[in-house]
């Protein structure tokens, strides 16, 4: 009987397991949807930069220039030893919104050192700017995104 207990209890401890992974795995599907369907919509971008500690923020026709067309057209998992190779903090966030409602943020890294071991699944993500190299970094879900191009312009105007 108290086998039978004990395998009862490994059975449900597994089951919430399972049950709570799929229900992670399905918000994260929910979330990417909602900026896919969204995106064309983002009439606001607040850049904060953390080195000056001065934010900006882009009305509708300066948003519409730097917004990203095709966000999240490429994601990839962050592993903890790959985020060791950016610096601790970010240099910058940037929160897109619809209406003063966030609809997504990211945060911009930046590359500890020029020589740093980046493996050949995050070199695609890495982009430079005034010499120093970035990735994009969506911390909601660990991960780097490749929605580069207008990002890299928004900096540079800063």
């Amino acid at each position: 009987m108290k086998k039978m207990r004990i395998g009862l209890i490994f059975i449900a401890i597994v089951l919430i397991i399972l049950g709570w992974g799929a229900h992670k795995e399905k918000v994260q599907k929910q979330q990417i949807n909602t900026i896919l369907n969204n995106q064309q919509d983002v009439n606001q971008i607040v850049v904060m930069n953390h080195q000056t500690n001065k934010e900006k923020e882009l009305n509708k026709s300066e948003a519409a220039q730097y917004k990203e067309e095709n966000p999240l057209s490429h994601i990839e998992k962050l592993d903890s030893g790959d985020r060791k190779l950016f610096a601790d903090k970010a240099d910058y966030s940037i929160t897109y919104r619809i209406d003063s409602k966030k609809l997504y943020s990211v945060e911009i890294l930046r590359l500890k050192g020029k020589d740093a071991a980046i493996s050949d699944e995050l070199r695609p993500f890495l982009f430079e700017v005034n010499g120093k190299s970035y990735m994009i970094y969506w911390p909601e879900q660990n991960k780097v995104l490749e929605q580069s191009e207008n990002t890299k312009e928004l900096l540079r105007h800063l």
